[in-house]
């Protein structure tokens, strides 16, 4: 039997899965089983299975999560029907692509499916969060308001060979006791093959950045795409450090936001005090190096708040010695 060593490139595997598939060399219609119609299909199902990776330009989004998937692959599609029937070797299930690019696709639709699925279930949801709160006021919020998007999930990378995303694979269904089973081949994605899944979110009662951990939580939890009972559709996630990095940044500007907010609203002598941690040595040698703005307008009050701060410690103001002995007679200049 003859059969293809390279698979020649196309733009689109979808017209070669639904449309050429069922094609002679003479581009006419297979319609019966037979040897050379086995040849034909064995010949256009290897030329599927070794396509390689056509590379999309990202979407300009900010939010997205890449997730990787591992054994046995992913399966999108399978109610699709795609058969001759009788060929040996054909595929027999469906198989889902992108109409324009002609790429395997995850829909927006199916992602904010199993999306919403696990919000029927609050004590996870609370639990991915690590907190409680109202989690159906959150489903609706994310999902009905209409304010949060879900988009379409394209492959960005494939770490196998030769960049190569699709594998063939079989289930056995044993539809009559008596009777041996047929195996069914059918097309699905590699393990290794990296979908970046784009969101358009807002914030609300848990931040952005929040919802895009439980997403991605959710996503490697619960899986995509058909067969999960059975380990299709798993996915490894390869953004959770990120996104808490960028959690942790916008929680430390949050704070310094608050901080200087309750800055402006202390004297001038307690912002000091407040901007240094209480710290009055550090304070004292800020003074004595002209270190602290409009210091002779701020000088004798800040001054004295220094004195009683050091006279709560007997060794720093009446019994002090050394550099503490040093420090006080700084003050005590600066109010005599």
């Amino acid at each position: 039997m003859k059969t293809l060593t390279k698979a020649p490139r196309t733009s689109n595997i979808s017209w070669l899965f639904y449309k050429d598939y069922f094609k002679d060399d003479n581009g006419k219609h297979l319609f019966r089983s037979g040897r050379e119609t086995e040849e034909i299909i064995a010949n256009k199902t290897e030329n599927i299975l070794n396509q390689k990776l056509v590379k999309l330009s990202p979407l300009p989004l900010e939010q997205y999560l890449d997730l990787t998937t591992i054994y046995p692959g992913l399966l999108i599609g399978s109610g699709y029907q795609h058969e001759i029937g009788g060929v040996s070797g054909e595929f027999q299930l469906g198989f889902f692509f992108d109409y324009t690019t002609g790429m395997p696709v995850i829909t927006g639709s199916s992602v904010k499916g199993v999306l919403r699925s696990a919000f029927e279930h609050h004590s996870y949801i609370q639990e991915c969060l690590g907190r409680e709160l109202d989690v159906e006021k959150l489903k609706i919020e994310i999902f009905e308001a209409r304010k949060d998007k879900f988009f379409d999930a394209f492959i960005i990378k494939s770490d196998n060979i030769n960049e190569t995303f699709l594998d063939d694979d079989y289930i056995t269904p044993h539809n009559d006791e008596f009777k041996d089973p047929i195996p069914l081949r059918f097309l699905k994605v590699s393990p290794n093959v990296t979908f970046r899944f784009y969101f358009d979110l807002t914030g609300g009662l848990i931040k952005k950045e929040e919802k895009l951990l439980l997403f991605d939580k959710i996503l490697q939890d619960l899986g995509v795409g058909a067969k999960t009972n059975v380990g299709y559709g798993q996915l490894i996630g390869n953004n959770e450090k990120e996104i808490q990095k960028q959690l942790d940044k916008k929680a430390k500007e949050q704070d310094k936001q608050q901080k200087q907010k309750e800055l402006e609203n202390l004297s001038p002598v307690d912002r000091i005090f407040a901007e240094n941690d209480n710290n009055v040595v550090k304070i004292i040698q800020m003074m004595q190096n002209g270190e602290i703005e409009d210091y002779d307008t701020v000088k004798k009050d800040l001054a004295l708040k220094v004195k009683k701060e050091l006279q709560k410690n007997p060794k720093y103001w009446d019994k002090a010695k050394q550099k503490a002995l040093k420090r006080k007679e700084f003050i005590k200049s600066i109010l005599t």
